[in-house]
């Protein structure tokens, strides 16, 4: 739903925007509309936005794994927010019995002064540190490993968090909340074009239907009418 229609009217131009909102309750409680293609850029201008309007960070944000990497976690975890958001491997990382069980599988690893050391007693050396700020080891294949011990540290945390009992209840309803409301902004509201151009007039456009869909949904709560 984050496409309008082009002026050509001829499907070949379809000026694109990002529509990201936040929910909690079941209510829409932010929105903010980005001409960035990816996700993860709109993560901390999205938070920003937030605190401006409320004045203060969510403490649970929970999102797909889009939004998952070292600048954003660094930036959940300097204003204190938990870190409950997947990274791009996370479901490989926790799922596929493949990986896990190779010897060198990075959560398998255990921190040997500079160096990594396997459970099968192989060691993986230290060899330097890449202009991306990662950590380059020697395999004893002769392979290179680049590791950020930064980064590992939130993942496991985000890990840990995730499968907890607290985390498996917010990923549930991250995904009956947000794509519920997606679903019922395009499907019983048909929603699926902007009409607006530009980014304001689009979010302008966007905070109505939100407000719609709020109103509808207090309706149907007040009334107990079933979606």
């Amino acid at each position: 739903m984050h496409l309008k229609e082009d002026h050509m009217r001829n499907s070949q131009l379809k000026p694109g925007y990002n529509v990201q909102i936040g929910v909690a309750d079941e209510y829409i409680l932010h929105l903010d509309i980005y001409s960035e293609r990816s996700d993860y850029k709109t993560f901390i201008p999205f938070l920003e936005g937030f605190k401006e309007n409320y004045g203060y960070y969510p403490k649970y944000p929970v999102s797909d794994s889009d939004y998952g990497g070292l600048m954003n976690y660094r930036y959940l975890k300097l204003n204190d927010m938990e870190l409950y958001t997947k990274y791009g491997m996370y479901e490989k990382d926790t799922h596929d019995k493949k990986r896990m069980k190779d010897p060198y599988f990075i959560f398998n690893l255990i921190k040997d002064g500079k160096d990594y050391s396997a459970q099968n007693g192989d060691l993986l050396k230290y060899l330097y540190r890449n202009k991306l700020g990662n950590d380059i080891y020697l395999l004893p294949n002769g392979k290179n490993k680049e590791i950020n011990d930064e980064n590992l540290s939130y993942q496991k945390e985000v890990i840990e968090n995730l499968k907890s009992p607290l985390g498996i209840e917010l990923r549930i309803q991250r995904s009956i909340q947000v794509e519920g409301a997606f679903g019922v902004i395009k499907e019983a509201f048909n929603v699926r074009r902007f009409r607006r151009r530009g980014t304001q007039n689009v979010r302008l456009e966007f905070y109505l239907t939100a407000i719609g869909y709020n109103l509808a949904k207090h309706h149907n709560k007040k009334y107990r009418i079933t979606e």
